[in-house]
């Protein structure tokens, strides 16, 4: 067993009690007149460093008793390393002056939680929906929580490789140096780019706007002088032709890749039978990942017996308004064009109309909605590359190609059908003005 030490600067009511000699020690070393010195042992009245019963050491804690002179109420910790004992003993002494106060246990928790690592354990229960109120609940995905998650590590990270030392400092505590910690090590250690290095910077500002209310902390949030990065907006559409190049190099033979793991080499596929119709959908709706996967028969609606248009559930703004508060979101409306119409026949629109069942994939006995998505992105990337253009699209590029096009059509009014707040998020993110360009009457996608 390591020897116990004490810093300088110890955490207050913090000992270490020796249970053969009976001796309190309240440091264990300081520098006096540029020496070192130590406490002597109780026993062999030598340095406390040559004790041989060190293995009988053991942090305690101690606390004064209001009211009388000498009087302290103390605890035997379990810790064995210094930081562990900081945990413990401020556990006990919250749980001493609740004792004497009679505090609440949300004010208890409070206290305890003003320390970073327990406000992150807390919000993570938060983001979760965990001891959360019914009226603030919210629906979050699995990805986004996890993604919260990194993130947090990520500045903990940062904050050890500085010897700083999550489990006791406080929120208070955190300023423009520890921002600054967490800037270098996402630019320096991680290697992040410019889009990624924001995202990982505004994760961490909002955990604060949340700790900074939550425990009430009257103070600025220390990652508002961050200065967002500059990003280059990528807006590239895929054309017709690389379009019909990828259907048709998507086949089962195409589809293996030989990955290079750790400790085997192995073969990946894929190749999925209903990848082909999913990008065709992607293409013709402009719908994203989760909207793709979830469009089931019965979301056709028709106007004089004809399909016109697709009711889908506005998953994004759904979540945003939280649990209980989205009965009455409006779905987004994708119009039904004469491509889109082809496709649906196709896949069996007559046969399957008003049906429960999944466009794509309808069998999910075996596979979540997340797998799926993920199967869509990776297998259109896979087979692009294989098409050698140059160009690095991924599977978003389709909803830009579709928004492109559904610009010209609506002639500016796209975000009524797209869902998007304001026209200015659509044209910077989503709208190709190399296509605008080609301007067109009616929506036809690659048809100009």
């Amino acid at each position: 067993m390591r020897r116990k030490k004490l810093p300088n600067n110890k955490h207050k009511g913090l000992l270490i009690y020796c249970n053969v000699c009976r001796n309190h020690f309240t440091w264990t070393e300081k520098t006096v007149d540029s020496k070192n010195i130590e406490p002597s042992c109780g026993s062999t009245k030598t340095k406390l460093s040559s004790c041989k019963n060190h293995d009988k050491h053991r942090y305690r804690v101690r606390a004064h008793i209001p009211g009388t002179s000498k009087r302290f109420k103390s605890k035997t910790l379990s810790a064995v390393k210094y930081p562990d004992a900081v945990i413990q003993a401020i556990a006990f002494q919250n749980d001493f002056t609740k004792e004497l106060t009679g505090q609440n246990e949300l004010d208890h928790e409070k206290t305890y939680l003003n320390y970073l690592f327990g406000a992150q354990i807390e919000y993570l229960d938060f983001l979760n929906n965990i001891n959360v109120p019914e009226h603030q609940k919210k629906k979050r995905t699995p990805k986004y929580v996890k993604e919260q998650k990194k993130c947090l590590l990520l500045f903990n990270e940062a904050l050890t490789k500085n010897k700083i030392d999550k489990r006791i400092i406080t929120l208070q505590r955190i300023d423009d140096a520890h921002v600054g910690y967490y800037h270098s090590y996402l630019l320096k250690d991680m290697s992040y780019k410019n889009s990624t290095y924001n995202k990982k910077m505004s994760s961490l500002r909002t955990f604060f706007d949340w700790a900074l209310k939550k425990y009430q902390i009257k103070r600025d949030n220390p990652f508002d002088e961050a200065n967002r990065r500059t990003v280059v907006i990528q807006k590239d559409t895929i054309y017709k032709e690389e379009f019909e190049g990828l259907l048709n190099i998507i086949t089962p033979k195409n589809g293996i890749v030989v990955i290079k793991g750790k400790n085997r080499i192995y073969n990946r596929d894929f190749y999925r039978p209903y990848l082909k119709d999913a990008l065709k959908l992607a293409l013709h709706t402009g719908g994203r990942r989760e909207e793709v996967v979830d469009l089931r028969w019965d979301m056709i609606k028709s106007i004089n017996n004809e399909p016109a248009f697709l009711a889908v559930n506005n998953l994004k703004v759904e979540r945003m308004t939280g649990e209980g508060f989205n009965e009455n979101i409006a779905p987004k409306i994708i119009p039904i064009t004469k491509g889109l119409l082809d496709i649906l026949n196709q896949l069996g629109y007559q046969e399957k109309k008003d049906s429960t069942d999944f466009m794509i994939c309808p069998d999910r006995t075996d596979m979540s909605n997340g797998t799926l998505m993920d199967l869509l992105s990776k297998g259109f990337s896979h087979y692009y590359k294989q098409l050698d253009t140059g160009r690095n699209l991924h599977f978003k590029c389709l909803r830009k190609t579709y928004l492109t096009y559904l610009d010209m059509a609506v002639k500016g009014d796209t975000k009524v059908l797209s869902s998007h707040s304001t026209d200015d998020v659509l044209k910077k993110h989503y709208i190709d003005e190399k296509i605008v360009s080609t301007a067109i009457k009616n929506l036809s996608i690659f048809e100009a």
